[in-house]
């Protein structure tokens, strides 16, 4: 495959989220990204002035892979469950999405965007979702309080069932959270269907 120098920014951003899920954020290098694309050493540096740089543009596809999951339905509970879904497939992208390592997402622009964009699909179909079950009255400051317990809820469980899916890889917990855990991970759809249900009384 031939890689115009035109193009050259796009394909590096795309190479770079191939290799976050194949080998982790942490061993993305400009350098072998370079190699790869059959360009100069240098020729990177012209579009990202750092790696951070790059990352932080892997992170923004993330979010954009992420919101349009999430879009495919107007349904709140789906919105959850796409969440959780995305966040299991893509590990590696969610942990640099979600992660320490590109600090202020304001030094961002792009990427402070898309996770705004994220955020205001859940927000937004969450308010739709309480006005069907008839609290149309509810105000905008608890529709973000909401949303953004639904968000934390949600971003816990993925953490509990990525534990849970190593734990169980080499022995089954016999008590204790982590029972519970391996219990709920067979039938967890049900399970946040009814945690977002029960954030979301009023």
């Amino acid at each position: 495959m031939k890689y115009h120098h035109g193009n050259l920014k796009e394909n590096l951003i795309q190479q770079a989220v191939m290799a976050c899920e194949e080998s982790g954020w942490e061993n993305i290098s400009l350098r072998n990204l370079a190699k790869q694309l059959n360009v100069s050493q240098t020729a990177p540096y012209r579009h990202f002035e750092t790696k951070e740089d790059l990352l932080a543009e892997v992170a923004a596809k993330g979010f954009e892979k992420m919101n349009a999951d999430m879009n495919k339905t107007s349904n709140f509970l789906a919105n959850g469950l796409a969440y959780c879904d995305f966040a299991l497939k893509y590990q590696n992208t969610y942990d640099l999405m979600f992660g320490n390592s590109l600090g202020s997402f304001t030094q961002y622009p792009a990427l402070l965007n898309q996770a705004h964009l994220a955020f205001m699909t859940l927000e937004n179909n969450l308010e739709d979702h309480l006005v069907n079950l008839g609290h149309s009255d509810v105000s905008k400051e608890i529709i973000e309080e909401k949303a953004l317990s639904v968000w934390a809820f949600m971003h816990g469980i993925v953490g509990i069932l990525r534990k849970t899916e190593i734990a169980s890889a080499d022995t089954k917990p016999s008590e204790g959270p982590m029972k519970i855990m391996n219990n709920l991970a067979n039938n967890w759809d049900k399970y946040i269907e009814k945690s977002i249900d029960n954030i979301l009384s009023i």
